[in-house]
């Protein structure tokens, strides 16, 4: 599975190798919205905004606030107020309940490597 991290340095790659003027922070943006555009699904009762998906992606990603905070280009303390949010939107009580209650509702889908590790469906 590729994860934000890795797919940025892919972006960066891809922007030398075709000459592009790219910096290392829209990079990010860039990959971080390709990630985000691969695993997002949709619910018709939950509403979440783009930057609590990028942090529903973090949760789901294993990184913890900091990383989450340099990935999307925003402070520790906003990753922390979207966290309570996607909590309360969720209506979940730790970061590994809304990951869980995300994929069951289809706000976040689990790739075949992932579906497979867990013993689920993709």
């Amino acid at each position: 599975m590729i994860n934000a991290r890795t797919l940025r340095r892919h972006v960066i790659a891809a922007a030398d190798h075709l000459n592009l003027p790219l910096t290392v922070k829209q990079a990010g943006f860039l990959a971080n919205a390709i990630a985000a555009g691969a695993t997002r699904g949709s619910h018709p009762d939950i509403e979440l905004t783009d930057q609590q998906h990028a942090v529903l992606v973090g949760l789901a990603s294993g990184e913890d606030a900091q990383e989450t905070a340099d990935r999307i280009g925003r402070s520790l303390d906003t990753v922390k107020t979207h966290r309570r949010l996607l909590y309360t939107a969720l209506r979940a009580k730790t970061g590994a309940q809304a990951v869980a209650i995300a994929i069951d509702c289809g706000l976040l889908r689990m790739n075949a490597q992932a579906a497979a590790r867990s013993g689920g469906d993709a």
